[in-house]
């Protein structure tokens, strides 16, 4: 039984939020900001359940199927994972950190940054001038980036055919991904404009997309740690040595520009930054441990 749950882990985790989310939309839809939001959660979620078991039926007598639904099966939990964060919504997590009786945290984070930085590191760039124009537009580019770096991690190693590594990659990423989702429940933080007060919208915030994503989508404590951060630089800290020289560099680049991001669209307090960087050495570990066992020592 556990050499099954050190296997299949991933698709376990998948199928479990998926079949939550699906039941709780049903029985309990969630409000949505708009009627669109609602629509589109219950048209994502059987969409998938009607295209998993489409694909399971067919590949069992097509081989084109078959091909697919092992390439789904592989990047599948990926994108789950991804846009697994909207299912906070779904399962009510507002209801649920307000039912433990947890407190927001903002103001404890707040004074943190004050006595490591002297103040929130937002206010530097509020101090340097660099607020608002060309700035903001290329750190919404980099903050936008985010959602993809996972998907082209796990497809490059997939690509590359190196199995190890792709199942090494894919474990850590969903362990941080569910495991912070839990912490945002345990450890309610909304951010500095919840303290600093409002603003106006940046580039990336001004757009439609993204504004009907976060005002239907978003779960308010979204903060600690920063999974912006944890992320791109846990890639970064797994691929050493299996990435070239200039692709290791773009990684490392694009890793500073989603980090700066955070701090710039006043999305995140340093210490969330912080705990954002701290988060991956208790994920590496826990990745590997529960790995299959012929594959631990490859990933040691």
């Amino acid at each position: 039984m556990l050499d099954f749950f050190r296997r299949r882990l991933d698709d376990v985790l998948t199928g479990v939020l998926l079949l939550l989310a699906a039941v709780v939309t049903v029985l309990d839809p969630p409000i949505f900001a708009t009627p669109g939001g609602q629509l589109l959660a219950r048209s994502v979620l059987w969409s998938v359940a009607a295209l998993i078991a489409l694909l399971f039926l067919a590949a069992r007598v097509n081989l084109l199927a078959r091909s697919l639904w092992w390439i789904g099966g592989d990047i599948g939990p990926m994108a789950v994972a991804v846009v697994g964060y909207v299912a906070l919504k779904l399962l009510h997590a507002s209801a649920i950190t307000a039912w433990l009786g947890i407190p927001p945290f903002d103001r404890w984070m707040m004074a943190a940054d004050v006595a490591l930085f002297g103040r929130t590191p937002y206010l530097w760039f509020d101090r340097w001038g660099l607020d608002s124009g060309l700035f903001l537009r290329i750190m919404s580019a980099f903050y936008a980036l985010y959602p993809l770096t996972p998907l082209l991690a796990v497809g490059w190693f997939m690509f590359k055919r190196d199995r190890q590594q792709f199942r090494l990659v894919r474990r850590a990423l969903i362990l941080s991904l569910y495991g912070g989702y839990c912490c945002y429940l345990l450890t309610p933080v909304s951010g500095p404009l919840s303290l600093l007060g409002p603003r106006l919208p940046d580039f990336l915030e001004s757009t439609r997309i993204y504004s009907f994503l976060a005002d239907n989508f978003r779960y308010r404590y979204d903060c600690f740690p920063s999974l912006h951060t944890a992320n791109p630089w846990l890639i970064v800290w797994l691929s050493r040595g299996k990435l070239s020289r200039w692709l290791m560099a773009a990684a490392i680049f694009v890793c500073c520009g989603i980090t700066l991001s955070t701090i710039a669209l006043q999305v995140h307090y340093g210490v969330d930054d912080l705990a954002g960087l701290a988060w991956i050495f208790l994920v590496v570990p826990a990745a590997r441990a529960t790995l299959p066992r012929e594959q631990m020592k490859n990933a040691a």
